[in-house]
């Protein structure tokens, strides 16, 4: 099969700009939606370090059960369309949220929402990633995942500020209600994006027409990652830095509250800004560190995470949770381009929405995981020394995957031949 690749001058620059922005927007709302999540649960649950995992069971829930058909129905899909008809479910479910807490005050319903919502991210997300690389050529990937994570950033850095002043000075209802309002605009500048990809699908529906089975795609999925050391690779970075992220979150609640004044959101704030400028930062430095250099920067990021936590873990009040956050978005937002930009050159164009969502299981399951592990621990442990622990785990872990799959990928053939799992 010919794996097709369209060129970056079919998407014209205002049409690559409204999709920065739709990406600026969406993420802006994914914040704004955890961040308002977090605070509610902060201030209206009775145990916060217990109820917040069970929000990251529903978050996660669909993953384990949907995320692989969910992937193969998506390289079937105009993915353009998946994106904006997704932004659209997740604006209307948002809206929700704050009119069941306040009809039955439990977060049982809440949980449903989420549910629901996560499953709307299974489209979105996988669909992202598998339609970036056939708007651009592969050289320049690392270069637009990092403008792209930009605009993330953004959405993050105004997400959390803007979650905590309207949380704190407004009302925690209206966070919901803007959140959803993101994303029907993020939905209506994808629009445009989607319409200009109407022919290109036009031009691809009898190689669709000749797909196997879903479930014959969901193998061909999983053959192509084990046999790939490099989508291994990649893969098991991302699902280390979300395993950390995952304790990180449960474990840093609990730090900001205590060091926060009662009822108020504000250290949220200042840890989802400091770790929205270290990410900032990274993504800014993984465009510009040369091919040859990045197996090593890639270690000392993972080494990065041990001070990283200490930091945030021995320090004091606002000081700590401000450079503890800082040195972790630092550390894991290069992680995450460089793996990201690898698996989107490596996997070839008909298994990129399997592969991603397999992707997706992994790092969701470790992050929740890691959310319900760190929760129980932080019951009889000092949570400053959990995070300790953490980071040199994370550490330690890194290291010797990165140090085991380089050496396998020098060891074996065929691994350097271009895109993988495409036939």
């Amino acid at each position: 099969m010919i794996v097709r690749r369209i060129d970056s001058s079919t998407l014209p620059p205002a049409l690559f700009t409204m999709f920065w922005v739709a990406q600026a927007v969406s993420l802006f709302g994914d914040r704004l939606h955890n961040f308002s999540l977090v605070a509610l649960v902060n201030r209206f649950a009775e145990n916060p370090g217990m109820t917040l995992p069970k929000i990251y069971l529903a978050m996660y829930l669909p993953i384990f059960t949907l995320a692989p058909l969910i992937g193969a129905l998506i390289d079937r899909c105009s993915k353009r369309w998946v994106l904006v008809v997704t932004d659209l479910a997740r604006g209307a479910l948002v809206i929700c949220i704050p009119l069941l807490f306040v009809h039955t005050g439990s977060f049982v319903p809440i949980m449903g929402i989420v549910f629901l919502l996560t499953t709307g991210n299974l489209f979105f997300s996988p669909a992202k990633s598998a339609l970036i690389p056939e708007l651009v050529p592969s050289d320049r990937l690392i270069r637009v995942n990092s403008i792209l994570w930009s605009a993330g950033i953004v959405g993050m850095i105004g997400g959390f500020l803007g979650g905590g002043l309207i949380f704190d000075y407004v009302s925690w209802q209206s966070c919901f209600y803007l959140d959803g309002a993101t994303y029907t605009f993020s939905a209506i500048l994808l629009t445009g994006i989607a319409f200009r990809g109407r022919a290109a699908a036009a031009s691809t529906a009898a190689a669709t027409e000749r797909r196997p089975s879903l479930m014959a795609s969901i193998g061909e999925g999983l053959a192509a990652m084990r046999r790939s050391a490099a989508i291994m690779r990649s893969i098991g970075v991302q699902a280390i830095v979300f395993f950390g992220a995952g304790g990180f979150s449960v474990l840093a609640v609990v730090l900001i509250g205590k060091a926060s004044p009662p009822g108020s959101s504000l250290g949220i704030g200042i840890a989802g800004l400091s770790i929205g400028l270290g990410m900032g930062i990274g993504s800014i430095l993984a465009n510009r560190i040369p091919a040859e250099r990045r197996g090593l920067l890639e270690r000392v990021l993972f080494v990065l995470l041990v001070p990283a936590a200490a930091s945030f873990a021995t320090g004091e009040g606002y000081v700590a949770i401000t450079s503890g956050s800082f040195f972790a978005g630092l550390a894991a937002a290069p992680l995450v381009i460089v793996a990201e930009s690898e698996l989107q050159h490596r996997i070839g164009t008909r298994l990129r929405g399997i592969i991603f969502s397999f992707r997706e299981i992994l790092t969701r399951s470790l992050f929740v995981g890691s959310a319900f592990l760190f929760g129980i621990l932080g019951n009889s442990i000092h949570n400053g020394v959990l995070l300790v622990i953490l980071g040199l785990f994370l550490a330690s872990i890194g290291v010797t995957w990165l140090v085991a799959m380089d050496d396998s990928r020098h060891t074996s053939t065929g691994t350097s031949g271009g895109p993988d799992g495409d036939h």
